[in-house]
């Protein structure tokens, strides 16, 4: 009863507000683990920078299978993490890409990449870049349009591009930008892995995510806060993709609704440049 009534009172604070509160609560639920493993004491706190629930370790090392398993992720990528939040990811890329692969990850949260500098402060090949990039959800205060957004890698450096639900919280001219940024610092033959909602007939909403049509291409879960939680047309990105450049060589279903086709929560994508 307590907990429910949190969450409501969470849904009607600003973003930064509600995400905070989420966070804690993550944060209460990993307390246990954290007093048994003193390994994982030094974990990044998600009242300070919420990137969704569960477990730091145990997500991480799964979206590291899905890199290695559906994008082809080898030891010696040059890899972008777009959208790198906490690190959760970065955690489990550095010993797999140390010493012959390189790694940047970017993130909209100054107080995410701060967490990162301090954790891999002794990882060379780990490098962070804080984008002050606006975001309804994120960082409302960003000084940058999203449709301004340039990725912080020169053009054709970068073998392995991810962003893990990032598209979930961006309207689809945002996503059209992060498109565009990632063909240009893609190499020849180079991959991106994304996750989203991908809408589609029979699947456009779920007992947890209630869609509601936003726009012609897109449907949020909460109008007032449209960057909470966004589902795009399974067409129009893949429009997207191709304008962006890029060739749709894999999509899977996830589990958020209930037929599923690998083991992540969204959506999966993974596109090559030509």
């Amino acid at each position: 009863m307590a907990r429910r009534l949190v969450r409501a009172l969470a849904d009607l604070a600003p973003a930064g507000a509600r995400r905070a509160v989420a966070g804690a609560m993550v944060d209460l639920k990993s307390l246990p683990a954290r007093l048994r493993d003193p390994a994982r004491r030094a974990e990044p706190w998600s009242f300070v920078h919420n990137v969704g629930n569960g477990d730091f370790q145990a997500i991480g090392a799964m979206l590291l299978h899905n890199l290695e398993d559906h994008a082809g992720l080898k030891p010696t990528d040059q890899v972008l993490d777009i959208g790198c939040g906490n690190g959760r990811v970065a955690a489990q890329l550095a010993p797999v890409l140390r010493p012959a692969g390189g790694y940047v990850g970017f993130d909209i949260s100054r107080r995410g990449i701060q967490a990162c500098r301090r954790q891999f402060a002794r990882e060379p090949h780990m490098r962070f870049q804080h984008l002050d990039v606006w975001n309804g959800e994120y960082n409302a205060r960003g000084r940058v349009a999203e449709l301004d957004t340039v990725f912080p890698a020169p053009d054709q450096s970068i073998d392995l591009a991810f962003a893990t639900s990032v598209f979930t919280h961006m309207r689809m001219p945002a996503v059209r930008r992060y498109l565009s940024e990632t063909a240009r610092v893609l190499r020849q033959g180079g991959r991106l892995a994304f996750t989203v909602f991908a809408l589609e007939p029979g699947r456009e909403a779920s007992d947890a995510f209630a869609f509601q049509e936003f726009d012609a291409t897109s449907a949020v879960v909460d109008f007032r806060y449209p960057e909470r939680a966004i589902g795009h047309r399974r067409e129009a990105l893949e429009q997207a993709v191709t304008e962006a450049g890029l060739r749709v060589a894999a999509f899977l279903r996830g589990y958020w609704t209930p037929v599923g086709e690998y083991d992540g929560g969204q959506d999966l994508f993974v596109v090559v440049k030509p």
